[in-house]
């Protein structure tokens, strides 16, 4: 077990860790620390195995090791931040388009995001709330 309460930021999770280390000793690796580590940081996906990190990596298509090394900063320790833009359209030509959202009318929660969303007929249920919604419609439907 390692020492102290949480592993970057989040709180240990003593199951998942048993897990790695059984799991590294399996391997060949029962007391490497750092093996373990990696295994952990995998199963709760921390770290580079965070989503937006392992986002940026197929973005750029490098692999581990090639990404790590320009993304580590090493003054503070730690990986630099990357951000994850998840409101933009790439197209082929490489313009990139604002999508639009579908929000829910009665939760305001978001559906979908997509293009010419005024010209098409969507017919969809809230997972949020339950309402079924139906664009172009003013009044919500509730089933």
């Amino acid at each position: 077990m390692p020492r102290g309460t949480q592993i970057l930021g989040q709180p240990i999770d003593e199951n998942k860790w048993e897990k790695a280390k059984k799991r590294a000793s399996e391997e060949g690796h029962e007391n490497d620390y750092d093996y373990i580590m990696g295994i952990y940081k995998k199963m709760m996906h921390l770290g580079e195995f965070n989503e937006k990190h392992i986002y940026d990596r197929k973005k750029k298509k490098q692999n581990l090791p090639e990404w790590k090394k320009n993304n580590w900063d090493s003054k503070k320790r730690k990986l630099k931040e990357v951000s994850k833009s998840s409101n933009r359209f790439h197209l082929v030509l490489g313009k990139s388009i604002e999508l639009e959202e579908f929000r829910c009318g009665n939760c305001n929660a978001l559906i979908f995001k997509g293009l010419n969303l005024e010209k098409s007929l969507i017919e969809v249920k809230c997972r949020s709330c339950g309402v079924m919604l139906v664009s172009g419609d003013t009044d919500v439907i509730q089933y």
